[in-house]
């Protein structure tokens, strides 16, 4: 295996182009960022960002890391993240964690702890749904519609408590700047109920045909009523009508109602994921 480094997306993209096309799903994560890079909606991050594609006879992984978040690998062989971890510690890179499909992360965990003497341990158990045939909900009160300009407020303080419910253990954000550069560009729903936004859902640009949904959140007081089912319909449905071929969200595996709702809208299972944090041995 050969792992080729980069430092500048453009390249990397253009690199990993075969791959995204074989497996869109499991690298769509690192397919979203690097678009947003390359389009200027992101800032590339830190100088010690990291892109990567693995390749044997062909390519058969990629992954990528932009500090502070943990190192996100698309699904690849056992052997590939194996060669994977080796590269980075003979480069001397920090990996604080790895996040992505299942049995990827294991078998990069595995090595790396071997080769570094670091213990790991699992911080969330996802799993990745693909869209089969969209079922709309019905007789749910309300509609929804766009986010816009005067939504940045709520939408803003809504992404925050969704990172305390869902996301504590990942890497806060600027919540207002996030939310103006989605609603700028079309990536917001919102679900409306006698005229009060209730719950809201976004959706990214399709890379590789693949859009995909999140976040989803619905503040406690409105929850049980149907709102996040029936604005995640409305932004895959919005996904779709973008232009995506594949519509995709992840669900956290311990939240067994929202794994059972987006099913109920027509979501079914692709590949389990996790995310695992490197600690050094006691």
């Amino acid at each position: 295996m050969d792992v080729h480094a980069f430092e500048d997306p453009g390249p990397f993209a253009r690199a990993a182009a075969p791959y995204l096309e074989e497996d869109p799903f499991s690298s769509s994560v690192i397919a979203v960022r690097v678009d947003a890079v390359l389009r200027g909606v992101r800032e590339p991050g830190p100088l010690d960002r990291y892109w990567s594609v693995v390749e044997g006879d062909r390519t058969v992984g990629i992954a990528m890391r932009t500090p502070p978040n943990s190192m996100f690998l698309a699904r690849m062989p056992t052997v590939a993240s194996v060669a994977l971890a080796h590269s980075l510690a003979e480069d001397s890179r920090e990996v604080p964690g790895v996040n992505g499909e299942l049995h990827t992360v294991a078998a990069f965990a595995d090595a790396w702890t071997r080769l570094t003497g670091q213990r790991s341990s699992t911080v969330v158990s996802t799993r990745m749904y693909r869209l089969a045939e969209l079922t709309v909900p019905t007789g749910v009160s309300g509609q929804s519609r766009s986010a816009t300009k005067d939504d940045v407020e709520v939408i803003a303080a809504w992404l925050d408590r969704f990172h305390e419910e869902a996301q504590p253990h990942a890497p806060r954000a600027d919540w207002r700047l996030l939310t103006e550069l989605r609603i700028r560009a079309g990536q917001l729903m919102l679900w409306e109920n006698e005229q009060q936004p209730v719950s809201v859902a976004g959706f990214s640009k399709a890379v590789a045909g693949v859009s995909r949904v999140g976040p989803v959140f619905t503040p406690s007081n409105h929850r049980k009523r149907g709102f996040g089912a029936a604005v995640t319909a409305d932004a895959s449905a919005a996904a779709l009508h973008a232009g995506a071929r594949h519509v995709v969200l992840y669900t956290d595996l311990s939240n067994p109602t929202s794994n059972a709702i987006y099913q109920t809208i027509g979501y079914r299972p692709d590949h389990d994921a996790e995310e695992r944090t490197f600690h050094p041995q006691s």
